[in-house]
């Protein structure tokens, strides 16, 4: 929710949004209301979406490992942290060895 909200801020374009949880995936998607737990976080990020062009993507883990790092670094560090223009090292590793395998 926190990263679509900072996406709808900062650019006009369509937003992509990928996620390796179908479950997730499937929530978000379903035109029904939702009754989950998680009910009052759907319906923020469905509303979220109707603010721009959004899409939503399933993939596997594996074929993210950008984003399963960024994951793993907020379940460590229990922080929200945003950084614009740059990333972590770690990150700016990933996507050199990212652009590697697609080359």
């Amino acid at each position: 929710m926190e990263g679509l909200s900072i996406a709808i801020q900062r650019t006009e374009l369509p937003v992509c949004i990928e996620m390796d949880s179908i479950i997730a995936v499937n929530m978000l998607k379903d035109k029904d209301i939702d009754r989950s737990i998680y009910a009052s976080l759907v319906a923020e990020i469905k509303y979220l979406k109707s603010l721009r062009t959004t899409s939503i993507i399933h993939i596997k883990r594996g074929q993210n490992l950008i984003s399963d790092f960024l994951a793993s670094f907020a379940r460590t560090e229990s922080r929200t942290v945003v950084w614009l223009g740059s990333g972590p090292p770690e990150v700016i590793n990933l996507c050199k060895q990212d652009c590697t395998f697609d080359a």
